[in-house]
């Protein structure tokens, strides 16, 4: 039961404040009896991106780059620079948009906005544009891309190889 919180009238106007005993232990709400409005000035999140679940041809885990296609919506991205791309499937979203869609396995969460690792080949430095690559899932560096083919910016470096970097 939360504590330090007090309902002033038949109104329900609670004032101070609402504090749980144990972190991340209770729900504001449910699946199916939901808050109508939620008013607030400022919102924080633990994970860094936005997402949004799309229905995924296979099982792809966190990091792996998408495109449209395949038998679903979405596919594993192997094709150079395209502008089919969907972007990378999150580890932990901060914001998770269409959360009813299927489950992790069926329907992945895709960042649309925000920091992510992100699975790259090749040279990268920090900062480099990056796009699909011919090698399935990963990312690589562009010098200069076409418009509609860029996944993010790199925020770590790699000399070589295969690896898995923020974007």
């Amino acid at each position: 039961t939360p504590t330090n919180h007090m309902v002033n009238d038949a109104t329900n106007t609670v004032s101070g404040s609402i504090n749980p005993r144990v972190d991340a232990t209770y729900d504001l709400g449910t699946p199916t009896e939901q808050w109508n409005v939620i008013y607030r000035h400022t919102v924080e999140a633990t994970y860094a991106d936005l997402a949004e679940r799309y229905e995924a041809d296979a099982v792809y885990e966190p990091g792996t780059v998408l495109m449209i296609g395949g038998d679903k919506e979405v596919t594993i991205a192997c094709l150079h620079a395209t502008t089919a791309v969907a972007g990378v499937v999150s580890t932990n979203p901060a914001y998770m948009l269409n959360s009813e869609a299927g489950t992790d396995e069926t329907h992945p969460y895709i960042a649309l906005k925000g920091r992510v690792p992100c699975k790259v080949v090749g040279s990268i430095n920090k900062g480099d544009l990056l796009v699909t690559s011919t090698y399935p899932g990963y990312a690589g560096s562009a010098t200069h891309p076409n418009a509609g083919t860029i996944i993010g910016k790199a925020l770590g470096s790699q000399s070589e190889g295969f690896g898995v970097i923020e974007v």
